[in-house]
């Protein structure tokens, strides 16, 4: 099994190096113990913010302009962290966590239940992201993996909110907002 214990930089590295500000998500990463778990409620805070004030488009498309910086910052903090797919590395995180809550219903506790199965499914790496974990790691695959683990929690989130709203408990028309 894979190791992740690893030593957070100190956030005055963080503020030195750019390319740690992302993949740290602005230091979010460097929280321990679970910086995983620190940067996905920071995502879902910041989506929450950006939700309000600028709407769902615009988060599309931030998501996808953090994916792409976050597979260059990744592959840049490796000089700094000495590991590609370092704890503190949490930009996966944030977009993971970003689609998820666009894709999922809308409400605090949907919200709150879509990090929590992130998180799980994250943890646990079923396939394909067991496969890009365990192999030759890059930029790309340290945030792919994620992208594998935000697909089952959407699945498993959207399939408990068709049954629920079935039974009139949550509104088909999450999506449409």
């Amino acid at each position: 099994m894979k190791s992740y214990k690893t030593t957070p930089p100190s956030f005055q590295t963080v503020l030195k190096h750019p390319w740690l500000w992302i993949s740290t998500f602005f230091g979010s990463g460097c929280i321990t113990p679970a910086p995983g778990t620190w940067g996905s409620f920071a995502a879902w805070g910041v989506f929450w913010l950006l939700d309000m004030w600028l709407g769902r488009s615009f988060i599309w498309a931030l998501a996808l302009v953090l994916f792409v910086l976050g597979c260059v910052s990744v592959g840049k903090s490796t000089a700094y962290l000495n590991k590609v797919d370092h704890g503190s590395i949490v930009v996966d995180e944030v977009v993971a966590v970003w689609v998820i809550l666009l894709l999922t219903p809308l409400g605090f506790w949907w919200q709150l239940s879509s990090v929590i199965a992130f998180r799980f499914f994250d943890i646990v790496k079923l396939p394909p992201a067991s496969v890009l974990d365990r192999g030759r790691q890059n930029g790309f695959t340290v945030m792919l993996d994620d992208i594998f683990a935000a697909v089952y929690a959407i699945l498993v989130i959207n399939s408990m909110a068709w049954v629920a709203g079935f039974y009139g408990a949550a509104s088909p028309m999450w999506i449409l907002r």
